[in-house]
């Protein structure tokens, strides 16, 4: 039987640690990506971007990347390593 590609791509990102899997897939992307472009949509609207709100912008992505990836960790680890149930 052919054996599941996301398994195998789950298997490589496992090999990094849950605290690098959490920066890669999580506050990078998550924080500084969407603080980046909510500060784009301000300069485009505004023509004028707001120093105050882009630290409150990067924490509250961060949470929220933060969440997202941990979620996303867990979720992978029970489909792929399930405990073993006890008769």
């Amino acid at each position: 039987m052919n054996e599941d590609p996301r398994k195998a791509i789950w298997l490589k990102r496992k090999q990094l640690g849950r605290n690098k899997y959490l920066v890669n897939f999580g506050l990078l992307p998550w924080g500084v990506g969407l603080t980046a472009l909510f500060s784009i949509i301000e300069l485009l609207n505004t023509h004028e971007i707001s120093l105050v709100w882009v630290p409150i912008r990067l924490v509250l992505f961060f949470f929220i990347g933060f969440f997202v990836a941990n979620a996303s960790w867990m979720a992978m680890e029970n489909r792929y390593e399930p405990r073993s149930r006890r008769p």
